[in-house]
C-alpha cells in the first residue's frame, strides 16, 4: 500500500496541495500585496525543494500556423499569458502526510499590471517543487485597481462624460512587455461627443512617470470618413507626460487641459 500510495503521488494523485490567500485586499498597481500559502501534504510524506510564485496576466496576441504540406506563412489569433513578476521562497521542507504549514511572503504588485477590465485577468500562481513527482500548484486571480495617478485621469475623463467602452490586452513589439493595455472610450456629452466618435487610451510607465497615449477618432458619414476610419488618417495623436509625484489637482488640470486643446 505504501507503494502504491508514492507512486499515485509521483503523477499527482493524493500529493500535496497548495492554497493562496490574500488578507489585505488591496490589489492597487504600485501597491505592496500580502500572501499567505497553506501547504496541505497528501497521503504520503514528500520533500518540496522549493515553493515558486508568478504573477501573470493574459493578452490577446498572433501565432504562425502552417497545416502539413501547406505552403506560405498563416497567422491566427490566440490569448498568450506573460509573466509581470516571479519569485521564490527557496528554503526546503518536508510535508508529512495530513500535515499543514503556513508561509507568508510579500511582493510589490507592479505598476505595468493591466488592469482587471474587459476579459483580460492577472492572477499569482503557486507551485511547489517536488523531485521525482509531479509539481503541485494553486491560483488566485486578483481585481487590480488603478495607482492614484491613473486613477485621476479615468476620473477626469468620466466628469468630461467620457464612458469606458472596451478594454483590451493587445500584442505589440518592441516594448519592455509583450503587450499594452487600450482602453477604448467615448465622449457621451458636450463638445468632444459632435467632434470625436471615441479616443483609445494606452498608458506607458516609466521611472516616476505615466505617459498616456490618446488617438482621438473624429465622428463622420460618408465614403471618405469610413475611408478614414480604416486608415486612421483622420485620427488625432496626442501624447501627455505627467508626474506621478504631482497632486490630483494637477494632473486632473493637464488632463482637462489637453481635452480642451483637442475639442477646438
Amino acid at each position: 500500500m505504501g507503494w502504491f500510495k508514492k507512486t499515485l503521488a509521483k503523477v499527482g494523485v493524493g500529493s500535496a496541495g497548495v492554497g493562496i490567500a490574500l488578507p489585505s485586499g488591496d490589489t492597487k498597481q504600485g501597491s505592496e500585496i500580502d500572501v499567505v500559502l497553506t501547504v496541505t501534504g497528501g497521503e504520503v510524506a514528500q520533500q518540496v525543494n522549493a515553493i515558486s510564485l508568478s504573477l501573470q496576466c493574459d493578452f490577446m496576441g498572433w501565432e504562425q500556423v502552417r497545416s502539413q504540406g501547406e505552403q506560405g506563412r498563416k497567422q491566427q489569433r490566440r490569448r498568450k499569458t506573460c509573466a509581470l513578476h516571479q519569485w521564490s521562497l527557496p528554503d526546503a521542507f518536508t510535508i508529512n502526510a495530513g500535515e499543514e504549514r503556513v508561509f507568508h511572503t510579500a511582493f510589490i504588485l507592479p505598476q505595468t499590471t493591466p488592469l482587471s477590465l474587459g476579459d483580460g485577468k492577472v492572477w499569482l500562481e503557486a507551485r511547489l517543487d517536488i523531485p521525482l513527482a509531479k509539481d503541485a500548484s494553486g491560483k488566485v486571480d486578483l481585481a487590480v485597481k488603478p495607482d492614484d495617478t491613473l486613477d485621476t485621469v479615468l476620473d477626469t475623463f468620466e466628469q468630461t462624460d467620457f464612458r469606458i467602452t472596451s478594454v483590451k490586452n493587445e500584442e505589440v513589439e518592441r516594448q519592455p512587455l509583450p503587450f499594452s493595455q487600450i482602453l477604448t472610450l467615448e465622449p457621451v456629452a458636450g463638445d468632444l461627443s459632435s467632434r470625436f466618435r471615441e479616443v483609445t487610451l494606452t498608458v506607458m510607465r516609466q521611472s516616476g512617470q505615466c505617459e498616456l497615449q490618446l488617438v482621438f477618432k473624429p465622428q463622420g458619414e460618408g465614403i471618405g470618413a469610413m475611408v478614414g476610419r480604416l486608415t486612421g488618417s483622420g485620427n488625432i495623436k496626442r501624447t501627455l507626460m505627467l508626474d506621478t509625484a504631482a497632486t490630483a489637482e494637477s494632473i486632473s488640470l493637464q488632463v482637462s487641459d489637453l481635452l480642451s486643446a483637442v475639442s477646438q
